[in-house]
């Protein structure tokens, strides 16, 4: 029987809960390490005395650094194998991450960081198609939902853990010198995820796809028991014979570079063309919209809408934006109320797509998201609510960041076994185009005319609609 079928046979269980939990906490780390530097650069700016531009290099060295190697680290996972590449850069993301934490001076902690991203990459972007490569198919939708839910645990568990750990006063003084700069500690305790993630990894097998794609089929088979033992079921019972896995190539030994263009110019040809383009084109929107507009959230919430304003008329001339900021409270850190309700919201949704997929395909819940964000966003431009101006644009950031992973997803499924780690670093490099893309957007026409750059996000919003029916099912 082909793979798929012997894991439908044997069925859902405890096994794959195991590679569903260890595959969640190393995925944990990933947006830690993202999200958390965020409170990073506030917390230590006394400590290093940063100043905007060093802010601004501590925030984008690790996605500089994730970008740059995304497609390499892609073409080693669908090589030298899931666990084994996984595993060592797990390992080393948790050791440049401590040793960045320990770093004396700005510069140093930026290129720590830069190499923490290089290797973080691999767990950002192919955990997803490690862990779903233990289940059968028709299980993979809503697997992946809750795989998800670690992006919205990392906006809860960071502000959490700073809110409980950080002094209010992070430049306080203590007998004419700092005191001890706890944001270290907090560093590394960011990585916290990733070391049960990592000890998780080190006692689950080689994914079966990738054994059956480099014809070890013995060793396919014996993961196969592997998860019948966890699963309590009896692998001679359920009559298994694997069949042999189709593939135009196997790992052969050539030139690295021309290997490396063989599989990517696949990628771009029939029959992986349309699936690869439409699911990139998806993925860059969703980074689009809930990054770009990510960077006008802070200036809404700090803004008093009382006179009943407009969005844009708020953004485009904020109130008291030209008066001087109190000094002191530069010193203290915000209470990171905000950032813990948008994990919950997120979280929320999750589970809402959850309860969907029982009911509907895949493709008509994406819709469903998609079109409810472009309504809240094309409501944007009439109500003066300030409650609803914050819900619906809460809303149009949210929505497209929970499709982020699942859009993801669908990508797993189209892909072959020997191109899919490749196909995931490919696509997610080119979706935080994007982010840097949407980010540019807004700092560039936001002071010419508000109500357009807000509509060129909502006009993508609808293209994507259309997107999502070419979606495969």
């Amino acid at each position: 029987m082909e793979l798929d079928e012997a894991l439908n046979s044997i069925g859902f269980g405890c096994g794959q809960v195991l590679v569903l939990v260890f595959s969640s906490f190393a995925n944990l780390l990933a947006v830690n390490e993202s999200f958390g530097m965020s409170i990073i650069v506030v917390a230590s700016s006394c400590d290093l005395g940063t100043t905007s531009a060093q802010k601004s290099l501590m925030m984008t060295s690790l996605m500089v650094g994730m970008t740059l190697s995304g497609f390499y680290v892609g073409y080693l996972i669908d090589v030298k194998g899931r666990v084994r590449i996984l595993r060592w850069m797990l390992l080393v993301t948790i050791v440049l991450s401590v040793a960045s934490a320990l770093m004396p001076e700005v510069y140093a902690l930026s290129a720590t960081r830069f190499l923490v991203g290089v290797f973080l990459c691999g767990p950002a972007t192919c955990l997803l198609g490690y862990m779903t490569e233990f289940s059968a198919p028709h299980a993979r939708p809503r697997l992946v939902v809750v795989f998800s839910l670690g992006v919205g645990l990392s906006l809860i568990y960071c502000p959490l853990v700073a809110k409980l750990f950080l002094p209010k006063q992070y430049c306080a003084a203590v007998d004419g010198a700092y005191g001890q700069p706890s944001w270290r500690y907090l560093m590394m305790l960011y990585t916290l995820p990733g070391v049960i993630g990592l000890l998780g990894l080190c006692c689950l097998p080689e994914s079966p796809y990738y054994l059956m794609s480099v014809k070890r089929k013995e060793d396919a088979y014996e993961v196969l028991r592997w998860l019948c033992r966890r699963n309590r079921k009896n692998i001679d019972e359920l009559h298994i014979e694997l069949a042999d896995f189709p593939r135009e190539t196997i790992v052969a030994k050539a030139n690295y570079f021309k290997l490396v263009w063989d599989d990517s110019i696949r990628l771009v040809k029939p029959p992986y063309c349309r699936d690869f383009m439409v699911c990139t084109l998806l993925s860059f929107g969703m980074f689009l919209i809930s990054l770009g507009l990510g960077m006008w959230y802070p200036l809404l919430r700090s803004q008093d809408n009382s006179q009943h304003r407009l969005l844009c008329d708020v953004l485009s001339k904020p109130k008291n934006f030209d008066q001087a900021k109190n000094v002191t409270a530069a010193t203290e850190l915000p209470d990171f109320t905000d950032p813990i309700y948008y994990g919950i919201a997120y979280i929320c949704f999750y589970f809402l797509a959850l309860l969907l997929l029982v009911c509907m395909s895949r493709k008509h819940v994406f819709v469903c998201y998609v079109s409810i964000a472009a309504l809240c966003g094309l409501a944007l431009n009439f109500i003066k609510e300030p409650l609803a101006i914050l819900i619906c644009f809460t809303m149009m950031m949210i929505l497209p960041g929970v499709m982020i992973t699942l859009v993801s997803a669908v990508l797993v499924d189209c892909m072959p076994t020997q191109l899919r780690a490749k196909a995931l670093s490919l696509n997610r490099a080119l979706s935080r185009l994007g982010a840097i893309f949407g980010c540019l957007l807004v700092g560039l026409m936001l002071k010419v005319s508000c109500v357009a750059t807000l509509n060129i996000f909502v006009a993508y919003l609808m293209f994507c609609i259309f997107l999502c029916f070419l979606l495969p099912k």
